[in-house]
């Protein structure tokens, strides 16, 4: 079961003893039960272990909203997880380039893989590109993706510890969380699953926008979004086919690109640097 976690900050004025409330809301929906405790919080402190109470084996890893603080003693924890986002990233990149191609538009392309997670991604976006570069601390993991794909296909994947080997790359590939700034141009395109930690020096684009069925979309409560509910389907239900998802528009502070358009500004920045 998913348990979603919101508290109504539902204040009262003068001096009746009204005590806060939680309400209960079941749903299901393609085999997925989705349980929603509502706090009504009227005055004094939030009972958290009355929500706990009511979370059972589900208070680690509670769907809340972003603004909701739970304290650290409180002994509830909200869910967290961009495995999907990654799988996200990855497939409008490969999206991208697969435009830039239909159109014989070829554009540098870097991987920032340090723990080398993502070194099985490296083949079939050099189906797309000749000209890709991985950046990362698992150099064997790569090296040896890179031998075998040499071996099979032609295809050459350069491997490098070096932030700057990324300097001359237009499209940026970053599954994981951006903890360095890199070192590339300003007009380049970094696709990743989170909000970096440090400034970037270009685009980087971290939201993404996609279908999921009306009755998936039935569980949500309000003021939650698809792609929250779409990554504790796939992280915590299995739902690894929401895995194959192909975005239709990715977002990052205050930009907002189809994947069409995207893949024409990255085409005219190719034709004219």
């Amino acid at each position: 079961m998913l348990t979603f976690l919101t508290i109504d900050e539902n204040r009262t004025k003068g001096f009746l003893p009204l005590r806060d409330k939680v309400l209960t809301e079941l749903k299901s929906a393609e085999g997925i039960d989705v349980k929603h405790i509502k706090y009504i919080h009227r005055r004094g402190r939030i009972r958290w272990d009355k929500i706990k109470k009511y979370a059972g084996d589900e208070c680690e890893r509670l769907l809340t909203p972003e603004s909701l603080v739970l304290p650290k003693e409180c002994g509830l924890r909200r869910f967290e997880c961009s495995e999907l986002k990654s799988r996200f990233c990855l497939n409008t990149a490969i999206g991208v380039l697969k435009f830039l191609k239909s159109f014989k538009g070829d554009i540098r392309v870097g991987v920032f893989d340090p723990d080398g997670s993502f070194a099985d991604s490296a083949e079939i976006l050099l189906k797309y590109t000749q000209s890709l570069t991985a950046v990362t601390r698992m150099t064997g993991i790569y090296g040896a993706e890179a031998e075998r794909i040499l071996s099979e296909s032609g295809a050459v994947l350069s491997v490098s510890k070096r932030l700057k080997s990324l300097s001359s790359a237009k499209l940026i590939i970053a599954p994981q969380r951006l903890t360095v700034q890199l070192p590339v141009e300003k007009n380049a395109v970094i696709l990743t699953s989170s909000v970096p930690s440090v400034p970037q020096r270009c685009g980087v684009y971290y939201r993404y926008f996609f279908s999921l069925s009306e009755e998936l979309l039935k569980l949500l409560p309000q003021g939650f979004d698809a792609e929250y509910l779409a990554s504790a389907l796939y992280t915590l239900k299995g739902r690894f086919d929401l895995g194959s998802i192909m975005p239709q528009a990715v977002k990052g502070e205050g930009l907002v690109h189809t994947l069409v358009s995207l893949s024409k500004y990255l085409m005219n920045i190719s034709l004219n640097t």
